[in-house]
């Protein structure tokens, strides 16, 4: 799940308070390119009784494509120094980008809107990293747009900034070397799907890239995730987990109103325990 230290809807705290009355037991808070919302999370967590345990999920390059990347650890002390500090240029990378993604923004919107669209008003949304969804926001409320999947739709993925991205291999070394569990996230969906046809990539290619990844130090795929539900592709991705010996994870994915999720699908995603005793048997190595 994901809270307004990235792109959702919600604080750390507060999505505690919505996982508790929906009666999750275990949560992991996994932000985009931040642990900033990490220590809130889990004291909130704590206070509440729920088993927490930090993450984040990473946009990584592949054979020249986007890929995100899960990583579950046992606690914040676990980070080493070295991807903290790769995390937080991550950050100030985002940052840039969200200045020169405005500039663009605002060179191809209607005449009477041009140049309103300011950095400080989008970054005013934000408690952490910037994301697209804040500047959507930011959109709506100047009258730019009527929904943030309209700022998408017409703007913001013409317009996006390409991101020289950390290559997964690198991610997936620096994730290990803190006992953490990396997790490839959604393999499935449509912008970081591992086969596109479109794009000269078929499912016939996928069993070969997973066994790569997994050399590379993969040890889990997210499997149980709402378009894999929608797709029927499922059982896909738990066949291939199986036959590459990957943990097998689930999720909602949470983000709150941004992504059309009301708060009863925080926790919605029901699963075998069976994942948790192997991420702890990563965490003891």
């Amino acid at each position: 799940m994901h809270s307004t230290f990235s792109d959702g809807e919600f604080s750390p705290t507060k999505l505690v308070n919505i996982a508790k009355g929906n009666g999750v037991s275990t949560l992991c808070l996994t932000d985009h390119d931040t642990f900033s919302g990490i220590q809130e999370f889990i004291t909130a967590a704590k206070a509440e009784d729920i088993f927490a345990f930090p993450g984040i999920e990473m946009t990584v390059r592949y054979r020249g494509f986007n890929l995100h990347l899960l990583a579950y650890f046992e606690s914040k002390d676990s980070l080493s120094v070295e991807i903290s500090e790769k995390v937080l240029n991550m950050a100030n990378k985002r940052d840039k980008r969200m200045r020169e993604l405005i500039n663009r923004v605002n060179e191809v919107i209607p005449e009477k809107f041009k140049g309103t669209i300011k950095y400080d008003n989008v970054k005013r949304a934000a408690e952490g990293v910037l994301a697209r969804p804040h500047l959507a926001k930011e959109m709506v409320r100047l009258g730019i747009v009527a929904t943030t999947r309209d700022a998408f739709d017409r703007y913001l993925v013409e317009y996006n900034v390409e991101r020289n991205n950390i290559e997964v291999e690198d991610a997936c070394r620096m994730i290990r070397e803190c006992k953490g569990v990396p997790v490839l996230a959604h393999p499935g969906e449509r912008s970081y799907s591992l086969a596109n046809p479109a794009k000269g990539r078929s499912y016939e290619d996928v069993p070969e890239m997973v066994e790569e990844l997994k050399s590379f130090g993969l040890l889990g795929m997210e499997c149980v995730y709402p378009y894999h539900e929608r797709t029927g592709k499922v059982d896909y991705y738990k066949g291939l987990s199986r036959e590459f010996g990957l943990i097998i994870t689930g999720s909602r994915d949470f983000h709150g109103s941004s992504t059309y999720q009301s708060e009863h699908l925080l926790g919605a995603t029901k699963m075998d325990t069976q994942f948790l005793d192997q991420f702890k048997e990563v965490w003891a190595s």
